[in-house]
């Protein structure tokens, strides 16, 4: 008797542990009194989904798939139903996706659901509802091979070509595998990329050491600061040009106005117009500086003229070749200076004139005199007259 109650003891204890991990394992939002919501979606195929799967609503596990079901006579996209339970009524809006996603990459599939944007309209469980399958990347990558397996045959099928090439000797890779002439003639260009790369390295040691212009310009924070203010005048430099520049499209100025004022752009036109019609009239010896130009009588002339010049002729031949006349215009020069150095020192008597203030006032001051006196005389000049003629009559 305590045997057989042993026994169902035991026995009821493996029944709860097997329901207990059934559950766990397939059924984990397993709950004997929770009420759920169960609506269905129609998919082209299931993609390895099981009863069981969690069902994601935004991320969050709220569900299980009840039950599935094929039906070939269906139309493609909904061969497949699937039934899911949910914990909580699921509130779908415009814009929502339902999907059969990997759950991981080792294996497993979930239904994930996306409800659509906050604003949307909201779409009835109850409607006929459509999802999708999203392939994993090891899915994508098993329906990239199996769409392009015949480019894969043909890769597989090159590599063997070269590599049955390069066992052969052929081509550069070939010779280099093969060939031990070439394959010295790589180590002494490896040996010599070698010794660069040490040159390259010495020359780093330099110019962290300072060596050199490069290593001063580096290190030596005077000149770095003197490259810095010419990078900075350079810039200034450039900031005026582009003031220019703004000020050119501006209309500013003349180069301003050149480029952009239509009315002096037409006058600059017509000035050079001008001067290739002077031009023009010049070379065609029209006018005094075109006769001067092109015509040769007048050129002759001048020469004739420089020729009588050179031979002492006339008044300015005889100026530019008479020695005596020249000395005389020289003495005539010294004289003048010299009475312009008396002038100046106030000698003679107009050059105290000049420059003695005293003599200047008593100048002055008997000019004012004389000129009094014949104001007088010619004031009294009537009287004069009058009295003249009245005494003579006696």
């Amino acid at each position: 008797m305590e045997t057989r109650r042993q026994m169902l003891l035991g026995g009821f204890f493996v029944a709860v542990l097997l329901v207990l991990g059934y559950y766990t394992l397939f059924l984990t939002d397993f709950s004997l009194f929770k009420e759920r919501f169960g609506f269905t979606v129609y998919f082209p195929e299931a993609y390895g989904l099981r009863q069981g799967d969690a069902v994601l609503v935004a991320g969050i596990r709220q569900g299980r798939v009840k039950d599935m079901s094929y039906d070939p006579t269906a139309e493609y996209v909904r061969r497949v139903t699937v039934t899911m339970l949910m914990d909580q009524p699921v509130e779908l809006r415009d814009g929502f996706s339902i999907a059969i996603t990997d759950a991981t990459l080792l294996g497993g599939k979930n239904i994930e659901i996306d409800p659509g944007p906050a604003g949307g309209a909201v779409v009835a469980t109850d409607a006929t509802l459509f999802g999708k399958i999203e392939r994993g990347a090891l899915g994508s990558l098993g329906a990239f091979i199996d769409e392009n397996g015949a480019r894969f045959e043909e890769i597989v099928a090159n590599i063997d070509v070269v590599v049955a090439d390069l066992k052969n000797g052929k081509g550069t890779f070939g010779r280099l595998l093969r060939d031990d002439a070439l394959a010295d003639q790589f180590g002494s260009a490896v040996t010599k990329v070698e010794s660069t790369f040490d040159s390259a390295s010495q020359i780093a040691a330099d110019i962290k050491a300072g060596k050199g212009t490069l290593g001063k310009l580096v290190n030596d924070e005077d000149l770095y600061g003197k490259v810095t203010e010419i990078a900075d005048r350079l810039k200034e430099i450039g900031d005026d040009l582009s003031a220019v520049t703004k000020d050119v499209n501006a209309g500013k100025g003349t180069l301003g106005r050149l480029v952009k004022d239509e009315a002096l752009a037409d006058e600059v036109t017509k000035a050079v117009q001008q001067i290739r019609e002077i031009t023009a009239k010049i070379n065609d010896g029209q006018g005094t500086l075109g006769k001067l130009v092109v015509d040769p009588t007048l050129y002759d002339d001048a020469q004739a003229v420089v020729a009588k010049l050179k031979n002492g002729e006339g008044t300015i031949g005889k100026l530019l070749s008479n020695e005596e006349l020249y000395d005389k215009l020289a003495q005539v020069a010294d004289d003048l200076a010299l009475a312009s150095d008396a002038l100046k020192t106030g000698r003679g008597t107009l050059g105290k004139l000049i420059m003695d203030d005293e003599l200047f006032e008593q100048v002055s001051k008997a000019l004012a005199t004389v000129t009094r006196t014949l104001e007088e005389y010619r004031e009294a000049a009537p009287i004069t007259t009058f009295t003249s003629v009245l005494f003579s009559a006696f």
